[in-house]
């Protein structure tokens, strides 16, 4: 007898059974935290030991954590503190940003980037992104000529697409604006990932790179964030900003060893107060060892759904830029052809059969630039963004999620798509494609 691959026969039962077919699993959850690291956690709460400075020498978990961070990101110097907000706040103060000067950022990414700018009593200049989901080069030129006097960026790697980074660095040093890469969702990614001998990770185009450890990321802690950077007068402005007084910078290991430039500067930064604790350092520590093993699950699920889906009428599914690696936690597509009440009934009929899916121009999502009215006056003028974020689905893929739940959501969205678009008259879809 022939055998049929399991595959063939779920494939053939799913299809026949559409209508009494439902993904149960949740798109909310987050990694899991290693037992080593719930050990961890439990020994620094049963010695009390919480506060990162607790510590007679500079063994806390806080500063272990921190050269364990940057020996894999390759950065020399690190900073711990409460979020990747507070990283790109702490990180403009350190270059100098003045109240009411302008900070170039994308408008495609999350609200906690323009609010880091708003918290620095700085202004966003709002730069389109393409269908790629990346900053548009050719409005970035634009936004650079008709805002001379913008001197920062903050480059965002909106769900870990990466920009043309040689390019806009070379922009960037052109026109003498200093670059901070949001790495949030760009840790473990890799620049020129075809060429190992040219390959490094993201965040080393810029000055500083800020990560998240928010519980969606790769490195869960709830909340939490990394400043990286090579440069040491950056770094010791960070580590003071960040909480770090009197002499207190001694108890860093990934620092800068020459103590004057703290010296020299500590009584000109403010104290932020952002720093991270013990507690939620010893959650991290363990996990950083498990940063690869979890990419390459993260990127086996993604290849697959980019496999099921691309076929699939009305969806469309961009190519990363040449040289970038994206490898993701969620996966990213435009409906195409579609017009909003058509998106509506999509995301509706996927949403009863269990697959969350969400858009990022909808409602009241934070990764629209519209509703971030705390950050401008007048609406900016990003025509190109919001026509792509009305149309753009954002669908998470998360680790506890198997190959064959994979399948499952693949086949759910597919046979949505078409029961979607048999409700389109023919008039409409035609009006639509010309």
């Amino acid at each position: 007898m022939t055998h049929i691959p399991w595959y063939y026969e779920w494939h053939f039962s799913m299809q026949t059974d559409f209508l009494n077919m439902k993904f149960n699993k949740s798109f909310d959850s987050s990694n899991t935290i290693p037992p080593n690291a719930i050990e961890n956690a439990i020994s620094q709460m049963e010695n009390g030991m919480l506060y990162r400075y607790g510590h007679i020498d500079g063994d806390s978990e806080v500063s272990k954590l921190e050269a364990a961070f940057g020996e894999y990101t390759g950065h020399k110097y690190v900073v711990a503190v409460n979020s990747c907000g507070s990283a790109m706040f702490i990180a403009l103060k350190a270059m100098g940003i003045k109240p009411g000067e302008g900070v170039f950022t994308n408008a495609f990414t999350f609200t906690a980037v323009p609010s880091s700018i708003v918290h620095a009593n700085a202004v966003p200049v709002y730069v389109e992104c393409n269908d790629q989901y990346v900053i548009d080069l050719k409005d970035f030129k634009k936004q650079i000529a008709d805002n001379p006097d913008v001197k920062y960026f903050i480059l965002s790697h909106m769900r870990g697409h990466i920009a043309e980074l040689d390019k806009i660095k070379a922009l960037c040093d052109e026109n003498g604006i200093r670059l901070i890469e949001d790495c949030a969702h760009g840790l473990g990614k890799r620049w020129n990932a075809e060429d190992m001998d040219k390959s490094h990770f993201v965040g080393h185009h810029c000055e500083v790179a800020c990560y998240s450890t928010q519980s969606h990321k790769i490195l869960n802690s709830g909340e939490g964030g990394f400043i990286a950077t090579n440069d040491e007068k950056l770094a010791a402005y960070c580590i003071l900003a960040a909480g770090s007084y009197e002499g207190l910078y001694k108890k860093h290991l990934a620092r800068p060893m020459d103590d004057n430039l703290f010296e020299s500067i500590k009584f000109d930064v403010p104290n932020f107060s952002l720093r991270m604790n013990n507690l939620t350092a010893s959650i991290l520590r363990p996990q950083v060892e498990l940063i690869d093993e979890r990419i390459a699950s993260y990127k086996e699920k993604y290849e697959r759904i980019i496999d099921i889906l691309s076929p699939v009428e009305h969806i469309h599914i961009p190519a990363p830029v040449d040289n970038a690696e994206n490898v993701g936690d969620s996966l990213q597509f435009n409906l195409i052809d579609f017009d909003e009440s058509d998106v509506a009934n999509f995301i509706d009929n996927a949403a009863e059969k269990g697959v969350i899916i969400q858009v990022f121009g909808r409602n009241n999502n934070a990764r629209d630039f519209r509703n971030w009215q705390y950050s401008f006056k007048d609406m900016p003028a990003c025509d190109k963004t919001a026509k792509l974020i009305s149309f753009a689905c954002d669908l998470r893929l998360p680790m506890s999620f198997t190959l064959e739940d994979i399948e499952i959501i693949g086949t759910i969205i597919t046979e949505v798509m078409a029961e979607t678009t048999a409700a389109i008259p023919s008039s409409k879809m035609t009006a639509a494609a010309g």
